[in-house]
């Protein structure tokens, strides 16, 4: 706020009728700037001294004190306002969040249900266990796993292909020794 903004301000502010979008921007002006506020003194001495004597009323001698009394109350008033408009604005927030969570939550719940429907349409009834637990479990034995097992049995470890490798090259050797004693065993015959 200017000084000529604040100025034009003081005759309102002693009537009391200084708007609420400028009470703030007034009172933080007037605290601030000593110029103004020393005009805003003169003014608020004689219009309300003037004004107690002309409806004789009680006289105040400290009418500096209640001019400081009466900034003080206005932005009080502000700080109010201010503290109602961002408890109101924190409340429709909680509120629009709340909803926001809700709708979104439904949203969600609606799509599961979409899809779970879509699922059991495109898979039929074999899908689900209750249509093939009794082939799957026979005699409470979970024949997947089984079958799992057996497949687990067939893998065979690096460690069991090198004896396997070591027990061909050892059966070659003994082959190879049979053939030769065939062959020496037949030459010594004929």
């Amino acid at each position: 706020m200017t000084h000529l903004e604040a100025q034009s301000y003081i005759m309102p502010f002693i009537e009391g009728k200084v708007p609420d979008n400028k009470q703030e921007d007034f009172v933080i002006h007037m605290k601030n700037c000593n110029k103004c506020h020393e005009e805003l003194e003169i003014y608020y001495t004689l219009l309300v001294g003037m004004k107690q004597l002309d409806t004789h009323s009680d006289v105040t001698m400290d009418l500096n004190a209640d001019l400081e009394r009466e900034l003080n109350r206005m932005s009080h008033r502000v700080r109010n306002r201010r503290g109602v408009k961002i408890s109101a604005f924190s409340i429709i927030m909680a509120i629009f969040i709340v909803i926001g969570t809700i709708i979104y939550a439904g949203i969600l719940n609606r799509v599961y249900a979409f899809e779970q429907n879509t699922k059991h349409i495109e898979q039929g009834s074999h899908y689900y266990r209750d249509y093939i637990g009794d082939i799957m479990c026979l005699d409470d034995k979970d024949n997947i796993e089984k079958s799992m097992l057996i497949e687990a049995e067939k893998q065979i470890s690096d460690y069991e292909r090198i004896r396997g490798f070591i027990r061909l090259v050892d059966d070659y050797d003994r082959i190879l020794k049979l053939g030769e004693d065939i062959g020496n065993h037949e030459a010594t015959t004929d």
